[in-house]
This record gives C-alpha cells, structure tokens and sequence, in this order.
C-alpha cells in the first residue's frame, strides 16, 4: 500500500517533518477534486491528511474508491455543516472570509506579504491563539522552523492551492461522506483550537469504517507530531 500526504493549508510537503516522515505529497495543482482523482497512481493507495488536507483526501476516497484502501485523518478539518464548529476555531474568520473569493483574495495578498517581509511576525500573529501543548512545540526553534517554512511556501507557492480548497471547504461537501468505503483512522487532539476535536467526532459518526483516536492534552500541530509511528 503506497501512502501518500496530503499537507494542510496554508502549507506544504514541509510539514511532514513533524513527525518525521518521507513520504511522496500529493500536488494538488489540478482545477478540481475530479480531474485530481484521475492524476493518481494506481492503486491501493494509503492517503494521508493533515488538516485541511484531509477534506481533499476524503473527496478523493469518494471519487476513486477503488483506489485508495485507507484513510488517516490528523487534525481533520470536517465540513461545517456538521456541527457548530466555527465559534470554536481560532480561525473562524477566515473561514467566513472564504466565502468571498474577493475577501479571501485580499486576505490571503496580506497573509503572503507579511510571511515574506516578516516570518517571524506572522507567526507570532497566526499562534497567539495556540494551546498550551502548540505552544510548547513552537518553542523549540527548529519546529518553528519548519511550521515556518510549511505555512509560507502555503501562502506563496501554493497560494492558488489554498484559495481554491478553501473556497471549496466552506460549502456543503458532507454529501461525499456516505461514498467512502475504506478504513479510516482519526488522530485528534482533544486541546485543539484550530480543528476542534468535535469535528473529528462527527466524522467518526458519518463514516462507514472510521475510528477515532483522541489524544489527550495536544493540539493541532502537536497531534501530527505524536502521530511519528503511523507508517
């Protein structure tokens, strides 16, 4: 089984240093989820999602099911109509933002500004909310480093990756769920801020074949580095 990752956004291949993997990443540069599925390998294939990318891993499962034989989700973001998750997300802003491309556009020109100009200053900006387990993975320099590095190559390189997925993430997608056949494996922290933990709970309930692994007192990055042991 051939496991492949799909980054959360903004990001990149940068962040599977976490938990130090070298796997292949998904690039996801294709106009739609459709024409995506048709770019990958043949199969079975393991995907694996951090973030927001496990909404495009599990669009996948849906598409091409013949392809991809398992699922694992690390701080999935799962679709808003399944709960009230927005007051709960330290990011909630943007994703109201991203229901207007013009906004999001805007916003996002700010973001890719200020992480060229200053990294370490927007960083600062985009943690101020973290959890305390985040926080303490953010104090040692070289996984700041590479959360850095992964969030700014999102903003800049994959800029139109970040636009394109979360305008698609913010309408109802929940519709692909009940097409997933494969196994699915639910790493969550139960301190997340950015994710709540709530929305892997959900997803756990849509799924055919999901199990949901808590993971006491972590956050959203944190959970990805806990999850080293999972390939």
């Amino acid at each position: 089984m051939t496991p492949i990752y799909l980054h959360g956004l903004p990001g990149s291949a940068a962040d599977q240093a976490l938990p130090g993997w070298k796997i292949e990443t998904l690039v996801r540069d294709a106009r739609s989820f459709a024409q995506l599925a048709l770019r990958l390998p043949d199969g079975p294939l393991h995907l694996v999602g951090f973030s927001l990318g496990a909404p495009c891993a599990l669009r996948l499962a849906a598409l091409v099911p013949k392809k991809i034989a398992r699922l694992t989700l690390i701080s999935a973001a799962a679709p808003l109509e399944l709960g009230d998750f927005l007051p709960h997300m330290a990011g909630a802003s943007v994703l109201r933002m991203a229901r207007s491309h013009a906004q999001l556009s805007a916003l996002t020109t700010a973001q890719s500004t200020l992480a060229r100009v200053s990294p370490a200053l927007f960083m600062k900006l985009l943690t101020r909310d973290a959890d305390p387990a985040d926080r303490a993975l953010f104090s040692d320099a070289s996984t700041r480093g590479v959360v850095t590095q992964a969030i700014t190559e999102g903003l800049t390189t994959h800029r139109s990756i970040y636009l394109r997925e979360l305008a698609a993430y913010v309408q109802p997608w929940a519709g692909h769920l009940p097409y997933i056949r494969c196994r699915v494996d639910l790493h969550h922290g139960t301190e997340d801020r950015w994710a709540p933990c709530a929305m892997s709970e959900a997803l756990a309930e849509h799924l055919s074949h999901a199990t949901l692994h808590r993971h006491d007192g972590l956050g959203h990055y944190s959970t990805l580095a806990a999850c080293e042991d999972l390939l």
